[in-house]
């Protein structure tokens, strides 16, 4: 894994939970001005989908004998199962908030629980971040459809993509409101194709400009983290953000340095800390409130302690759950990759 790739998935997810930290102090009208800092951390979002491009391009060009539905099985065991469990953790957590307060405006409908299981194009889900999973779902499945191979010609992967995009932002710009599929046109779809193109020109031993991109990546991402641009973020948001992230990365891919444990733990624990640190701020808030009749929402110094607290979570929760399952599955895929085709020679020779 590249040095920069994995530390910007940390970050990545950091800049979101700190996002959602600091929204919910705005909402309750508290004045924290160094969460203020996160006011725009939802650009981790934007991160992710450029980094996501990138990756899985990379991955699939790298494979020896590409087979979409292995492909797809693969994406499936490292996304679902545990989103379903944070999903499950996150109900059973409503349902006891619930329970204990008799407030039901955090517990889901049907639909939407239904949905949410299944990452359906919706716009509401029990987990708000897990419209951006429906997202990858969707970026992986057309994917699938129109790649070939590393020898096969690209034009397919180009066009599906490009047309994804270029809908996505014509939908936006024109404020077209199509229900739960306006997910699937999200402004933030063009990312994932800027990943694929920097993955392709790493590819291709294209290098050139590197550090100005970086340089230029860089101011990018830092104004984006400052500068409120309103309705044009919203709209732009794959210029605004994806684009110096992308120049960032690409600017970036050449720096080779082996990762401490800690660093390594940063970008490993990333995907659970996406999943996790809402419902832990919902439990946290809850229980502190009650006990100590203090809203963690109140200052800088309770919302970075609440922050370290679940970051702590996080890493616990991928060492002790994500890491193992990781390991079986992909143990599992393997063994069965290579059963199958024993199992078919073994079929043939008794057969004679």
């Amino acid at each position: 894994m590249f040095y920069i790739i994995h530390i910007l998935r940390g970050i990545a997810a950091l800049l979101v939970a700190g996002f959602h930290l600091n929204a919910a102090s705005d909402s309750e009208g508290y004045a924290t001005p160094i969460f203020d800092m996160f006011a725009y951390g939802a650009v981790g979002v934007d991160i992710f989908f450029v980094i996501s491009g990138f990756v899985i391009f990379l991955s699939a060009s790298r494979s020896k004998s590409w087979v979409a539905s292995d492909f797809l099985v693969k994406r499936f065991f490292r996304i679902y199962p545990i989103y379903w469990l944070f999903l499950g953790v996150f109900l059973a957590l409503s349902m006891g908030l619930f329970l204990a307060t008799g407030d039901a405006s955090k517990l889901p409908t049907s639909e939407v629980l239904l949905k949410s299981f299944l990452l359906w194009p919706s716009d509401t889900y029990a987990i708000s971040i897990a419209w951006t999973l429906t997202i990858e779902m969707t970026f992986y499945l057309l994917f699938c459809l129109c790649y070939q191979g590393k020898t096969a010609s690209l034009g397919p992967v180009w066009r599906v993509l490009g047309v994804w995009s270029g809908l996505s932002v014509f939908c936006s710009l024109l404020g077209w409101n199509i229900g739960g599929l306006s997910t699937l046109f999200h402004p933030a779809v063009p990312e994932l194709v800027l990943g694929v193109i920097i993955a392709k020109l790493y590819l291709s031993g294209v290098s050139a400009g590197a550090i100005p991109a970086s340089i230029v990546g860089a101011i990018g991402l830092i104004a984006a983290l400052m500068i409120d641009y309103e309705a044009g973020y919203a709209s732009w948001r794959a210029v605004w953000v994806g684009l110096p992230a992308a120049l960032f990365i690409y600017g970036t891919l050449g720096i080779e340095r082996r990762l401490g444990r800690e660093m390594r733990l940063f970008g490993d624990a990333s995907f659970v800390l996406y999943l996790l640190h809402i419902p832990a701020f919902l439990v946290i808030g809850f229980l502190v409130e009650k006990g100590l009749g203090y809203n963690i929402y109140s200052s800088d110094l309770s919302m970075g302690l609440v922050l370290v607290v679940v970051m702590c979570g996080a890493f616990l929760a991928h060492l002790i759950i994500e890491k193992p399952y990781q390991n079986w599955y992909r143990g599992f895929l393997a063994k069965r990759k290579v059963q199958g085709p024993n199992a078919k020679a073994t079929l043939k020779t008794s057969d004679r």
